[in-house]
């Protein structure tokens, strides 16, 4: 799946998500109050906020490239080909209505698709349907076609409706935070190395 995508098939098989090469950095907060001495030791002594690099994967939402993190499945062979943390508890989002849909492409090299995102990307955030939890779709298309880039959810549900592609839905849900898309920018604490917003331009 795209989370960097599931394993490859024949041919056409669907590969990594593309531009997984830009490093994604998080700062991590620590404790948001601190007491004089615990503040002074840190002047005293340069002490600095951990990090963490975690690979960027991209996809597509509403026909633009955007950027999301994963950390954890609830399939145990998709975490272990992506090396996340295996969470079979999340499949319990599915039930709670928790979940939004992402599209996997199984024969055709592709980022997948996400028809949700943050807008703006932060906590001021208004779609009410984004979530980081995504119920995993696979998409196949059909002997005889011609295959092309998918941009978004709209075009998904078109090729399926000419006959061109062949959905699945599974029960695997996978956690990935989008941090950042076009239309609402990137997440306050992230930053990203490397040009990140001209991606599509070269697809």
């Amino acid at each position: 799946m795209e989370l960097r995508h599931m394993q490859a098939r024949p041919e056409r098989r669907s590969s990594r998500t593309k531009a997984t090469s830009v490093a994604f950095v998080i700062a991590v907060f620590m404790g948001m109050t601190q007491s004089p001495t615990a503040l002074q030791a840190q002047n005293s002594h340069s002490v600095q906020n951990p990090s963490v690099i975690l690979p960027l994967v991209q996809c597509w939402y509403k026909g633009k490239v955007a950027y999301y993190i994963q950390t954890e499945a609830s399939d145990q062979t998709l975490a272990e080909q992506q090396g996340v943390n295996y969470v079979p508890l999340l499949a319990n989002a599915i039930a709670a209505a928790a979940v939004d849909d992402i599209y996997h492409v199984t024969n055709f090299a592709q980022g997948n698709v996400i028809p949700s995102a943050p807008i703006p990307a932060g906590p001021a955030n208004t779609d009410p349907n984004y979530t980081p939890l995504w119920q995993l779709s696979t998409v196949t298309w059909n002997s005889g076609t011609t295959p092309h880039i998918l941009k978004s959810e709209e075009d998904v549900l078109n090729a399926r409706a000419q006959g061109l592609v062949a959905i699945v839905k599974t029960n695997i849900v996978i956690n990935c935070p989008v941090i950042y898309t076009p239309f609402g920018g990137l997440l306050p604490t992230a930053k990203i190395i490397g040009d990140y917003q001209n991606q599509e331009n070269s697809k």
